[in-house]
């Protein structure tokens, strides 16, 4: 699935696979597929006693990067994020935190990912790991479980989920997203492409410097006008953040005023986003960019949340790699199940399920789309979208 219809690998093509040693089996398998397809693939595993070994003796400053090399000599690129003690990295300094969980984000690699046209997939499934269940307070087995059912579900069926929502995003400026929890927020959709994320990597992707793709899945985004929010967003799902203290956060409410973030508080787990957002500098209080989930097989599973079906997600702070105006370091990514939304005033969503716009004899009115779903009971997932 990820070789074949993600990242379109060729017979004669080098993929390079990257791994910590606790998802050792599952890159195995990736490079026995590559072989297979009739492509060259190279193993790379990021030892984790030796690189917190190296950290120790040596200091942040010895903290391994993902070398260039492998970019200027791979087609498809395949990384299974970690370490799996991942703990042992809460004394870090953001800066120190970001070269580790952003090993491949920093500009030569980003430049040189673009010249040699790389195609990159980053493999959640690698994050289930007991240490990160059991901070989370989750089951680590469902949710891996999860996490695959949602890696196979094929791009080209979130494709043509993801063209419905873009026809009509397209020709809109004004949203309303409304919900029966209270959420009734006003928006403005800047005037960009909406993002699709269809875990594909195409020509559009790379033109665009977007060489990445996350699997499992399935979201359209798109960046707001600065400024022009009011009302009030109350997400009714879990925001989940290894790296955070706490690492989940429960009933975020926020409200806008004149385009601004003017409160929030939270039911539980507000703590976090309190620091985060005390630093966050010039930018951090407007909204960046809405988010559509697309993947059917995603409702429950911890940091990909906003991929779910059904769900639509409010990005705070920077939103400049979607084709936004706003370049603040900070963003979080909020989420709601079963929300309604508006666009221009005609609905768009009708509690988190496509309408179809289908013109009665008056011309004007609109029908649920034959392929809604069923309204589910709200769910645990949200992570800001992030290279980690």
């Amino acid at each position: 699935m990820v070789l074949g219809q993600c990242l379109r690998v060729r017979a004669g093509e080098t993929v390079t696979v990257e791994t910590w040693n606790h998802a050792l089996p599952w890159a195995r398998a990736f490079v026995l597929e590559a072989r297979r397809r009739g492509c060259e693939p190279t193993l790379v595993v990021e030892d984790e006693e030796a690189f917190f070994g190296s950290l120790a003796q040596s200091g942040a400053a010895t903290i391994p990067r993902a070398p260039i090399t492998l970019v200027r000599s791979s087609d498809a690129y395949v990384y299974f994020p970690g370490p799996e003690q991942f703990s042992r990295l809460l004394g870090l300094s953001n800066d120190e935190l970001e070269a580790v969980v952003g090993r491949h984000a920093r500009p030569e690699w980003r430049r040189t990912a673009h010249r040699v046209h790389l195609r990159a997939a980053r493999m959640a499934v690698a994050a289930a790991t007991p240490a990160a269940a059991a901070r989370f307070g989750v089951d680590r087995d469902a949710w891996e479980q999860e996490l695959v059912r949602g890696s196979l579900v094929p791009p080209v069926q979130l494709a043509r989920r993801a063209a419905h929502l873009v026809r009509r995003l397209r020709r809109a400026r004004r949203v309303r997203v409304h919900h029966a929890n209270g959420t009734d927020l006003a928006l403005e959709l800047l005037r960009a492409p909406p993002i699709v994320e269809d875990g594909r990597v195409d020509r559009t992707d790379r033109r665009g410097g977007r060489h990445w793709t996350q699997v499992p899945t399935g979201v359209v985004a798109v960046p707001l006008v600065p400024g022009a929010a009011e009302g009030v967003w109350e997400a009714n799902r879990a925001t989940y953040d290894r790296f955070s203290n706490p690492a989940v956060s429960v009933g975020a409410r926020f409200t806008f005023r004149r385009g601004r973030l003017t409160e929030y508080s939270f039911d539980r787990g507000g703590a976090a986003f309190s620091r985060a957002y005390l630093r966050g500098g010039h930018g951090r209080e407007l909204p960046g960019a809405l988010t559509f989930g697309l993947n059917p097989a995603i409702s429950r599973a911890p940091e990909v949340g906003e991929v779910a079906e059904g769900t639509v997600g409010l990005l705070l702070g920077g939103n400049r790699m979607l084709g936004g105006r706003n370049s603040s370091s900070f963003a979080y990514l909020s989420t709601i199940l079963g929300a309604s939304v508006e666009l221009d005033g005609e609905r768009f969503l009708d509690e988190g399920a496509p309408v179809t716009a289908a013109p009665d004899s008056r011309g004007g009115t609109y029908d649920a789309s034959p392929g809604r779903s069923t309204r589910r009971a709200n769910s645990s997932s949200s992570v800001p979208a992030t290279s980690r």
